[in-house]
C-alpha cells in the first residue's frame, strides 16, 4: 500500500471504524493476497498482473466494509477512497510523463499517447471517432478495471473509476468540457459495450 493511499484510507477508516481500524487494515492486506491468488492474473508474470495485484486491495477493502455497512454505505465509503486516490495518481502521471507543461489539444493528445504506453491504458482497446483542434472523441473497449472487478465479484467498483475520469479531466484539462454524450453512464461499468470519452474545447 502506497503512503499516498494510506493517507486517504486511514481517515475514512478512523471515522467509520474507530480504534478497530488497525485490525481491519491488517485483515485487508491478508485478504488482498487471497483475492489476487484466485484470479487468472496470479498464474502469470506480467505488467497486467502487477496492476491486478494493486486492484486486489480495493476489493479487499470493499468486502471488509460490507461486513460492517450496507452496500450503499460501503460503496459511498469506497468512493471517498478510490476517487481521490485515482485522481491524485493520474495527476502525478501527467508530471511523470512530462505532459503538464503542454496545453490545449497538444496536452490532451500527449496524455492519450502516454496513457496507451503506461499504466492500465495499455491493456484496453481505444479507437478515435473524432479528432480536430476543438474536439477529441474516442471509445474504450476491454476495460481492464471492469474485467478485474467482474472476475472478483465486485463490478460496482468499476463505476468509481468512471468518476475518477470526471474529477481528473476537470482538473487536468480545464479548457475542455469532458462528457460521455447523453449520459455520464455511457461506460461498460453501466452495461454499455464501450466507454465514451468526449472532450470539447470550451468557448
Amino acid at each position: 500500500m502506497k503512503l499516498s493511499e494510506v493517507r486517504i484510507i486511514i481517515p475514512v477508516f478512523m471515522r467509520e471504524l474507530g480504534l478497530s481500524l488497525l485490525p481491519h487494515l491488517i485483515k485487508c492486506q491478508v485478504e488482498k493476497k487471497k483475492i489476487f491468488g484466485q484470479t487468472h492474473w496470479a498464474k502469470v508474470t506480467s505488467v497486467e498482473s502487477t496492476f491486478a495485484k494493486r486492484l486486489s486491495l480495493s476489493t479487499a477493502v470493499y468486502r471488509d466494509l460490507l461486513k460492517s455497512f450496507d452496500s450503499t454505505k460501503a460503496l459511498e465509503l469506497m468512493r471517498e477512497i478510490l476517487v481521490p486516490i485515482g485522481t491524485e495518481e493520474q495527476l502525478h502521471n501527467l508530471d511523470r510523463w512530462g505532459v503538464s507543461q503542454k496545453s490545449g489539444m497538444d496536452k490532451l493528445l500527449a496524455f492519450y499517447d502516454a496513457m496507451g504506453k503506461d499504466v492500465i491504458g495499455q491493456f484496453v482497446q481505444r479507437t478515435f471517432t473524432e479528432k480536430n483542434d476543438n474536439v477529441l472523441r474516442f471509445e474504450v473497449r476491454n476495460c481492464f478495471s471492469n474485467r478485474f472487478y467482474e472476475e472478483t465479484g465486485t463490478p460496482e467498483l468499476t463505476q468509481l473509476f468512471c468518476e475518477v475520469d470526471i474529477e481528473f479531466f476537470s482538473q487536468a484539462f480545464p479548457e475542455f468540457k469532458f462528457h460521455r454524450g447523453d449520459s455520464l453512464e455511457n461506460t461498460v461499468a453501466y452495461g454499455k459495450d464501450h466507454c465514451d470519452f468526449i472532450f470539447e474545447r470550451k468557448p
